[in-house]
């Protein structure tokens, strides 16, 4: 309702003598349609103006009024107690969801470039396992987020930033030293890498232990066989992992990890401890934030080593330096909370005018409503064998439903990865999450394949009535009924739902929203006979519509990064 926002604002601005972006912040829409298309409250004014808001409001219609004319989207304005609301020329709206849908299907939607940059950091899996099950949160909040804030015209710089320095690594190249075998890392990958990983804490040897840490020290200070080991377990798994993520779609622009910081460590701490002091505590060199109700921030060990608050926080300052953000958002779970709250402080305390601009986006926890899949990797469930699963699931689906439809793998991965990704964003992302195998594959459930069969169904429609590309010229302005009317409603949203989106960091709002349209779409392909319609232009205007939804449908999939199948 971009046309229609537009208008309503210019003239509440002209009435008023309101900022225009004052105003467009009031606008909201009316709980019932009956009140009409936009809203704006007359509250604050009847406090400037000493009036009450009804009053304030009926003054304001009456000087908008005579401002309607013909060539105005604006069908009607009048006061509802202390509201003003607006109601649109039906006909307005419809040509502009025209416009719309013709745009999406030539570009997609991607407003103009803003020069704004945002950092996501995000997925961030540790090296040398899989990608575990849990993963999936961080990885597609991330990535949705991210396609958000890129449709929206920012630069968005993603950054998969990878468990791949520590302790654990000292006690990796141990497992391997004791447990490896040459043959079976060829073999077997990043899971042999796993297994001995597991023989090595299920030791508990303390002369292990102290081993893991003289491999660690090796680390730190170079050590050519220790890097040696490092760099090809960390090649390893990257190999491993973007094969995963080239079957959610997943992108990243820098994919770096805890290691890219390792040097730059201890002029970091000499920073810290010139700015704001550290302290010694049992050996170990901290930041003491007691005055802030905090545990104190560990920089470093007393065996000399760093750690990930160390390195986290060398990675916010290079990361302003190389990309000047404009927000930094960490997509990581609820449970770091405390420990961002705690490098968010340091900075602020370090005089970083920028501290602000680095934000936690935090989510809740993730399970199975089955428990573990499978006892194959121990206690750990892979994201890989999920996505297996959900696939298997979906062709047996499809088997059953249309045995004989083309491209059956195809779909079957399209629609098996969507329903994750969609299960996934179900809820808000604080919420936690149970996956349910029967719900998340219902294809008459809030889910994915729920979604994608309406798109499927919107292109089985148009295909059997003949319908091509759409042309705006051929078609007259149609004035909508009252269904209809809903549907291009919800279409014309499409950008407010992004921009609530990006302002919440929220992949559901787009969920929550293309659910929407697919219920309003379902209901006016039951209730609609399209095809059989004999008025030519009624028919076409009424296709135009199934095109739009179509369209726009297919957009919202692409930013949530599921596929839209044309045959299910």
């Amino acid at each position: 309702m971009i046309k229609l926002k537009k208008e309503v604002i210019k003239l509440l601005s002209s009435a008023t003598g309101l900022p225009q972006e004052e105003i467009c912040s009031g606008i909201s829409t009316p709980p019932n349609s009956d009140m009409g298309d936009l809203s704006f409250p007359c509250f604050k004014l009847s406090k400037v103006a000493g009036n009450k808001p009804n009053e304030v409001a009926d003054d304001v219609v009456k000087k908008i009024q005579p401002c309607i004319d013909k060539g105005s989207v604006v069908e009607t304005v009048v006061s509802k107690g202390p509201y003003v609301n607006f109601t649109a020329k039906r006909s307005a709206m419809y040509n502009e969801m025209l416009s719309f849908a013709v745009s999406l299907k030539s570009k997609g939607f991607r407003k103009d470039p803003n020069k704004k940059n945002i950092v996501i950091d995000y997925s961030s899996p540790n090296i040398a396992k899989p990608i575990a099950f849990h993963h999936i949160r961080s990885t597609m909040i991330g990535s949705i987020i991210g396609n958000i804030f890129e449709s929206l015209g920012y630069n968005v710089i993603r950054i998969n930033y990878l468990g791949d320095w520590g302790t654990q690594f000292g006690k990796l190249i141990t497992a391997f030293e004791e447990f490896g075998e040459r043959n079976l890392l060829e073999k077997q990958g990043v899971k042999h890498l796993l297994d001995i990983y597991v023989k090595y804490h299920k030791a508990e040897s303390p002369v292990l232990e102290e081993k893991a840490r003289t491999w660690f020290k090796r680390m730190e200070t170079g050590d050519e066989k220790a890097i040696s080991y490092w760099k090809e377990f960390r090649e390893l798994s990257i190999k491993e992992f973007n094969r995963v993520y080239d079957r959610l779609d997943v992108k990243f622009t820098n994919i770096e990890g805890e290691s890219f910081y390792n040097n730059s460590s201890e002029s970091l701490i000499s920073k810290i401890d010139d700015k704001i002091g550290v302290k010694e505590s049992e050996g170990a060199l901290i930041v003491d934030l007691e005055a802030f109700n905090m545990p104190p921030v560990l920089l470093k060990k007393k065996d000399d080593t760093t750690l990930y608050a160390t390195r986290d926080l060398a990675a916010a300052y290079d990361r302003m330096n190389r990309f000047s953000f404009d927000e930094s958002l960490y997509v990581v779970a609820h449970q770091q909370e405390l420990h961002f709250k705690q490098i968010f402080k340091v900075l602020e305390l370090m005089d970083c005018d920028w501290f602000s601009k680095c934000k936690h986006i935090q989510f809740g926890l993730l399970h199975l409503a089955e428990g573990k899949m499978s006892t194959r990797e121990g206690n750990v469930v892979f994201l890989e064998d999920v996505i297996d699963k959900a696939v298997i699931l979906a062709e047996k689906a499809i088997s059953e439903k249309n045995p004989d439809l083309e491209n059956k793998k195809e779909v079957a991965e399209a629609i098996g990865v969507g329903s994750i990704i969609f299960g996934d964003i179900s809820k808000r992302r604080t919420q936690d999450i149970v996956f349910n195998w029967d719900e998340i594959l219902n294809f008459d459930g809030e889910t994915a394949p729920y979604v994608q069969y309406t798109h499927a169904r919107a292109c089985s429609m148009l295909s059997k009535a003949g319908y091509g590309e759409l042309d705006i010229k051929s078609i007259n302005n149609y004035s909508p009924d009252d269904l209809e009317y809903e549907l291009i409603k919800l279409i014309l949203q499409f950008e407010d739902k992004l921009e609530e989106a990006k302002r919440e960091y929220e992949p559901f709002v787009l969920a929550r929203y293309v659910l929407d349209i697919c219920r309003v779409f379902n209901r006016y392909y039951y209730q609609e006979k399209i095809i059989d319609i004999e008025d030519d232009a009624k028919r076409m205007s009424k296709l135009a519509l199934v095109y739009s939804s179509k369209e726009t449908i297919k957009e919202v999939l692409k930013i949530i990064g599921i596929k839209a199948p044309q045959r299910m």
